[in-house]
């Protein structure tokens, strides 16, 4: 699919390095959800999940996220989560959690109202295969990161492609998605696009200019290619795909 990096590696190799990758982006991911709070992201997640909703966290992590679900949406949550460890630390957190490739061992979506994908799909060989899996609800949510935004086109422009821990060019990121490939992967899996939210970043010089931020978001969506940070989508099954 047009916007789509194909990666093969052999099945032991691949799933050894997944596991080294989801303990990674846990530790990294956890340790700002701890620090900062949600992020935008996730936050524009939380507004679109029906209050009250039975909602499957795939790729849960250590649960920040299905906590703020139960707690600001009033949403009964089961997660989702192939690191030990991160399933230990959201079932701390009281979160119903199964460990599970869900590439390797497929997803059950059937009696939730809502699936969410945070930051997951793009860490996935095949996300529109995982994301199909979702259709037994009536409703997917995912965010993916924009790597149309003008953050990576600067650093494509100047030659470079970072290897970071986190954010546009993490290097776990298999899949790398523009608001174009984001839409054509939702159709692929047999999904229609419902609504969709942008989650912007910081302007250049707005920890200087504090009014700088008032326009942001109209900015974003103003121009969401190339300054929407993330897209957040609303999925509703396809009827003729069920």
């Amino acid at each position: 699919m047009a916007g789509h990096l194909p990666v093969r590696a052999p099945q032991p190799r691949r799933r050894a390095v997944a596991a080294r990758h989801a303990v990674r982006r846990v530790t990294v991911y956890g340790a700002l959800a701890d620090r900062h709070g949600l992020a935008d992201s996730h936050r524009a997640i939380l507004a679109a999940v029906p209050r009250g909703a039975r909602v499957l966290d795939v790729g849960c992590a250590a649960g920040h996220l299905a906590a703020a679900l139960i707690a600001e949406r009033g949403c009964t949550v089961a997660g989702v989560e192939v690191d030990p460890a991160a399933a230990a630390a959201a079932r701390a957190r009281g979160l119903e959690v199964r460990e599970a490739d869900v590439e390797r061992d497929g997803l059950d979506a059937a009696g939730f109202d809502a699936v969410v994908f945070g930051d997951v799909l793009e860490h996935l060989r095949d996300p529109a295969a995982v994301l199909r899996r979702a259709r037994a609800a009536p409703l997917a949510i995912v965010s993916l990161p924009n790597i149309a935004h003008w953050t990576a086109r600067r650093a494509l422009l100047r030659g470079r492609f970072p290897q970071e821990d986190f954010g546009l060019f993490d290097r776990t990121h298999l899949r790398f998605f523009t608001r174009a490939s984001a839409h054509a992967l939702a159709r692929e899996a047999g999904f229609a696009v419902v609504e969709e939210r942008l989650a912007g970043a910081p302007l250049p010089l707005e920890s200087r200019v504090g009014a700088l931020h008032l326009i942001r978001e109209p900015l974003v969506r103003r121009a969401p290619e190339l300054l929407a940070l993330q897209f957040v989508l609303t999925l509703q099954p396809r009827s003729a795909d069920r």
